[in-house]
């Protein structure tokens, strides 16, 4: 059977009584409004309700789709696609602080330098920090207070992003 002709000739009960037929997300879809226009609601609300925890699972797509635009420094698509991932996971603090990071500047010096992570930290900029941090600890022989010091930006950076969530919480 052709669900989708099926579909559009209105043959409700015969995409109902045929499930098996259902093979890709679109099928499950047409097979839910079937079943909800005959009147089996509860069937209908099973099949809409495993599309719906599909959705919830694909939707994270638009997280990653986002990161990428901002690397691609299109900041705009970012902010779109990170919009729409916040619909489905409003609490997710990454995803906030990922649209809301300023777009990074070609003119500005990027070598990674112990005082530079330091002016970061001391400024809240702790993800700038802590990747200077991590680029020094992988690229050069750094010291124990070195680490230490990354290690203590890297616990300011928790602290911060748990009590921006627990502020969010309260709204």
């Amino acid at each position: 059977m052709d669900m989708k002709k099926a579909f559009e000739q209105g043959l409700y009960g015969e995409i109902a009584d045929n499930p098996e037929g259902v093979s890709s997300s679109e099928d499950r879809l047409m097979l839910g409004i079937a079943l909800f226009k005959l009147g089996r609601k509860k069937q209908a609300m099973q099949v809409f309700n495993e599309i719906a925890s599909e959705i919830n699972t694909l939707a994270k797509v638009f997280y990653y789709m986002g990161s990428i635009s901002r690397d691609l420094r299109d900041t705009e698509q970012a902010g779109i696609y990170l919009e729409r991932y916040l619909q489905f996971y409003p609490d997710d603090d990454e995803a906030y602080d990922l649209m809301n990071e300023p777009e990074h500047d070609e003119g500005f010096v990027d070598v990674p330098t112990i005082p530079l992570a330091r002016i970061y930290a001391q400024q809240g900029h702790y993800e700038q920090a802590l990747g200077i941090y991590s680029r020094l600890l992988k690229e050069t022989d750094t010291d124990a207070e070195t680490r230490k010091e990354a290690h203590d930006v890297q616990d300011r950076y928790i602290i911060h992003t748990l009590e921006t969530w627990l502020e969010r919480l309260k709204k």
